[in-house]
C-alpha cells in the first residue's frame, strides 16, 4: 500500500482491548477508562477479515497491543488465524509481561516469534508506583519464561519519565546479563496524563549513559518500529536503543496504520480523524466496502504528526 506521499504502508498495530490489569501513569488514569460495550469491540473473525483484506493490499506485519492484549479472550485463536494468512510475514505482540508466565509457551506454539515487554522500572517500589498496582516479580517471571521458550528478539519497552526511571544503571546491568534489547522510548503526551516536567528526551538520556560507560552504535535489530538508534556495551549479551518518539521527526519513514479495538483505523497516533470499519463488517462482511474504507483511511495519513493535537483518548485506548 502507498499513501499520497508515496510512503509504503505495510505495518498495522491492532489494539485488541481497552482493558488492562495495570494503570501506568503515562498510559491510563488511576480509575481506568470508560470501557467500551462488548458489542462495540471487534470480534476475532472481524479482525482476521480486516487483516486478510489489508494483506491482499500489501500489509506484511501486524503487532497486537492493548490495553493488555493477553486479557483478550481468543487471542491464541487470533494468532493462529493471522499466521494462516500467506501474505503476512510477521505477527508480534506487545505486553506488560505479567501474564507471560502462563501464556508465553502457548503464544510461541500459536506462531508468535518476537515479543516486546513493557517494563518501566526495575526497582520494585518505582515499578509499583508507576504501574499503580503491578508486581515486578510477575513481570520478571514473564520475561524469564519468554527467554526460556525461545522468543527472539525480546525487546523491553521503557518509557522515559523524569524523576521516575532516570537511572540507566539497572537496565545496563540487565543487558549485560541477558540477550534482550532495552528500548528507551520518549513519553508521548496523549491524554495529558503527565505534565511537561515529566518529559525526558532520548538525547538527555543518552548523555546520562555516556557519563557511565562506553558503547558503540550498531545497526538495529530487525523490527517494525520507528527510526531508532541501537547501541552495544562491551561484552554485553544484549543491547539498548533509543526511540525519540516525540522529539525526532521520523514521519517520512512511517510505515504504519493503527486499528482500535472498536474498529477505527487511525492513520497516525496524532490523527484528528479515523475511519470506522464496522459498517463493512456487520451484519455481514462486504469486502469491497471494507477495501474502500481502508483506502479512505490511507488517504488521511498526514505528511507529519501534529504536535498541537489534543485527544480525550488515552494511550491504552489507542494501542500505542
Amino acid at each position: 500500500m502507498k499513501d499520497k506521499f508515496d510512503r509504503t504502508i505495510d505495518y498495522l498495530r491492532i489494539s485488541l482491548t481497552d482493558r488492562c490489569n495495570l494503570r501506568c501513569i503515562f498510559c491510563m488514569p488511576d480509575e481506568g477508562v470508560p470501557l467500551l460495550p462488548h458489542e462495540e469491540i471487534l470480534r476475532i473473525e472481524e479482525i482476521c477479515a480486516i487483516v486478510r483484506e489489508m494483506a491482499l493490499m500489501g500489509l506484511k506485519k501486524v503487532r497486537l497491543t492493548g490495553g493488555e492484549p493477553l486479557l483478550r479472550k481468543g487471542i491464541l485463536d487470533l494468532v493462529q488465524c493471522l499466521r494462516d494468512i500467506p501474505q503476512l510475514e510477521e505477527v508480534t505482540i506487545t505486553t506488560n509481561g505479567t501474564m507471560l508466565k502462563d501464556l508465553a509457551e502457548p503464544l510461541k506454539l500459536a506462531g508468535i516469534r518476537r515479543i516486546n515487554i513493557g517494563l518501566p522500572s526495575l526497582d520494585p517500589i518505582n515499578y509499583k508506583l508507576i504501574t499503580r498496582r503491578g508486581d515486578i516479580n510477575k513481570a520478571l517471571e514473564g520475561l524469564q519464561k519468554a527467554m526460556e521458550v525461545g522468543f527472539h528478539p525480546i525487546k523491553i519497552n521503557t518509557v522515559l519519565l523524569k524523576g521516575w526511571n532516570e537511572d540507566p544503571i539497572p537496565f545496563l546491568k540487565l543487558i549485560t546479563e541477558f540477550p534482550v534489547e532495552v528500548r528507551f522510548i520518549e513519553y508521548m503526551p496523549l491524554g495529558r496524563l503527565l505534565g511537561k516536567d515529566s518529559f525526558l528526551s532520548a538525547h538527555e538520556f543518552l548523555e546520562k549513559i555516556s557519563s557511565l560507560t562506553e558503547f558503540k552504535e550498531t545497526s538495529s535489530t530487525p523490527g517494525n518500529g520507528p527510526a531508532q538508534k541501537s547501541f552495544q556495551l562491551p561484552n554485553a549479551k544484549g543491547s539498548f536503543s533509543l526511540i525519540a518518539a516525540f522529539s525526532d521527526h521520523f514521519c517520512p519513514k512511517c510505515n504504519r496504520l493503527r486499528l482500535t479495538s472498536d474498529g477505527e483505523i487511525l492513520p497516525c497516533l496524532f490523527s484528528h480523524q479515523g475511519v470506522n470499519l464496522k459498517s463493512a463488517l456487520r451484519p455481514y462482511l462486504d469486502s469491497s466496502a471494507l477495501r474502500l474504507k481502508i483506502l479512505e483511511a490511507l488517504s488521511l495519513k498526514p505528511k507529519e504528526k501534529d504536535l498541537s493535537f489534543s485527544t480525550q483518548r488515552f494511550m491504552a485506548q489507542i494501542g500505542g
